[in-house]
């Protein structure tokens, strides 16, 4: 019971989340992507399994109406677990996974500093060798405000949201609260605290910027052959769920002023690799040992 409630803590905290869709709103204008494309590989030693991972997201530009403001996301996710020695019976040798997601901010200045948002996020999870299924298809969203603090130099501001989230996190989805800060100290340093993004960026100058990064990979999928573990109490293996945080650094390079590279090691804190029944309850997996992350990829940024 510990154990989950420091998981719970470290989710609320960190990263990135990928396996489901954010939209990427809880990062500063000047840090957000509007289309990155990411190759994640393990790098550790394990007989248990190698994992990769590809993610990519492209965001359109807003589109507004008086107050009222629409922003635009589409994204296409890909996760390759190759299994060693000890692969389940009911698993093929290499699981692909794919995730296609789309959200949809509406952002409302309901005050000066204040806005209320709403965000959609419809997304279609499943595998590469099975047929597309209505339960693969999910929607999360969240309601939130935020509130803006301005100080009297103009390069220095801080960006406070709070609100409630229904969330897919560790094979669960359920009501959670929301609550991030973001902010730029000045014309180098920015930041963003709280779920679902964590980072603190350092500029050095127009090419070159570090990030210390909170990386959360979270992602089910329904087993598209449910295997019977024990067939007295009907209880048959429904769902694999993998979750790692991680944390690390990441380098980014700009060749021109929109378009640049970067790259990121992490190390996990926590992994999890399990398989669930229909209700949920934990019926195998993997006591898996930490490892360590790489990255690569390539960005646009226009906001900058």
């Amino acid at each position: 019971m510990f154990r989950k409630k420091i998981v719970i803590i470290a989710i609320a905290l960190l990263g990135k989340v990928y396996g489901q869709v954010t939209g990427d709103v809880f990062v500063l204008d000047r840090d957000r992507d509007v289309f990155y494309a990411h190759y994640t590989s393990d790098i550790s030693d394990n007989s248990l399994f190698d994992y990769q991972r590809v993610s990519s997201k492209l965001s359109f530009s807003p589109i507004g109406v008086n107050k009222l403001a629409f922003y635009n996301t589409v994204g296409v996710d890909y996760h390759s677990i190759q299994y060693g020695i000890y692969k389940p019976s009911f698993l093929r040798e290499k699981e692909r996974y794919y995730n296609v997601n789309y959200s949809l901010l509406a952002q409302y200045g309901i005050a000066k500093n204040w806005s209320l948002n709403a965000l959609i996020m419809p997304h279609l999870i499943g595998s590469f060798n099975d047929q597309i299924k209505t339960d693969g298809f999910k929607i999360n969203g969240m309601l939130f405000a935020e509130k803006r603090f301005n100080t009297k130099n103009k390069n220095t501001y801080y960006i406070f949201s709070f609100g409630v989230g229904y969330l897919t996190l560790a094979g669960k989805t359920r009501i959670n609260p929301v609550v991030n800060i973001k902010g730029n100290v000045n014309d180098k340093i920015s930041f963003a605290l709280g779920l679902p993004s964590t980072y603190v960026k350092y500029d050095f100058d127009t090419k070159h910027a570090v990030k210390l990064v909170g990386d959360l990979n979270d992602f089910s999928v329904r087993i598209e052959n449910p295997f019977l573990v024990n067939q007295e109490n009907n209880m048959s293996v429904l769902t694999s769920v993998f979750t790692t945080i991680s944390v690390g650094i990441e380098y980014n390079y700009w060749f021109t002023k929109r378009m640049g590279i970067m790259v990121r090691g992490t190390h996990s804190v926590f992994e999890k690799h399990a398989f669930e029944d229909a209700t949920g309850a934990y019926v195998s997996g993997f006591s898996v040992p930490l490892k360590s992350y790489l990255s690569a990829g390539v960005k646009i940024n226009v906001f900058r």
